[in-house]
């Protein structure tokens, strides 16, 4: 059998690049997706310079037609999808019916001093625009990655989840509600597919992934990689890192 292919949807120079970086380190063909050049070719150089096996593509995981050309390309280059984490999502501080705040200004990449506040409330399109990068996104991107899946008679979907799914804050009214059906998306599709020996699991991230704390990239990226790694009678539906 070919070299496994880790698709990872949504890279940055966070949680996505130490998660391409961990499943590189674990003998895995990555393809490491986001719909900005930069993040993707950061991503690429970084991580080949290291002696991983990583192919950049630019795609927007809310477009499904580029996400379609995205796999395509997987499939003809890299070989049968293995893993999928979905990483990908819109998030910034907005509200429903009053004014974000704008105090998320600055900062370093990855973490919360970077954000910037959407400022005014959420209107239909902004709203739709999210879930589609937020949670149709991640169906679409599932269901691309099915196929090879069950040619190699299983595999793994990992989707990048938040405490905001069971809690939402003041601030992050859109983001939680995201999260919220992002995490059912994930009990679904596990009930549908832990028969055909494809283990999906939400990843529920209990805090802000900053140096220095509990939560850094590393180390929640190795917790994706013992996840893949699990054993069928092992698989839980959703996992709660608490660092």
């Amino acid at each position: 059998m070919t070299q496994p292919v880790c698709v990872i949807v949504g890279v940055g120079q966070g949680l996505g690049l130490a998660l391409a970086r961990r499943f590189g380190q674990g003998d895995m063909r990555v393809a490491a997706l986001a719909r900005g050049e930069a993040n993707v070719r950061h991503c690429e150089t970084v991580l080949r310079a290291e002696g991983l096996d990583v192919t950049g593509i630019v795609a927007d995981a809310g477009d499904p037609a580029a996400m379609d050309a995205a796999f395509a390309r997987i499939d003809a280059e890299l070989g049968a999808c293995s893993v999928m984490v979905y990483n990908a999502a819109i998030i910034e501080p907005a509200r429903f019916v009053t004014n974000s705040s704008a105090d998320y200004i600055g900062g370093d990449p990855g973490t919360k001093s970077a954000w910037k506040a959407h400022g005014v409330p959420a209107d239909f399109a902004y709203l739709d625009a999210c879930f589609r990068t937020n949670v149709a996104g991640a169906l679409h991107a599932a269901q691309l990655a099915l196929p090879g899946m069950r040619a190699r008679g299983g595999g793994t979907i990992l989707l990048t989840g938040g405490v905001l799914a069971f809690d939402p804050w003041l601030e992050w009214g859109v983001t939680a509600l995201g999260k919220a059906a992002l995490r059912s998306l994930g009990l679904s599709l596990d009930r549908e597919l832990r028969g055909e020996n494809i283990h999906v699991c939400t990843v529920a991230i209990h805090g802000t992934m900053e140096e220095g704390t509990p939560y850094t990239q590393p180390k929640v990226a190795e917790a994706y990689w013992k996840l893949h790694q699990q054993a069928p009678a092992d698989w839980e539906p959703e996992l709660h890192f608490r660092g």
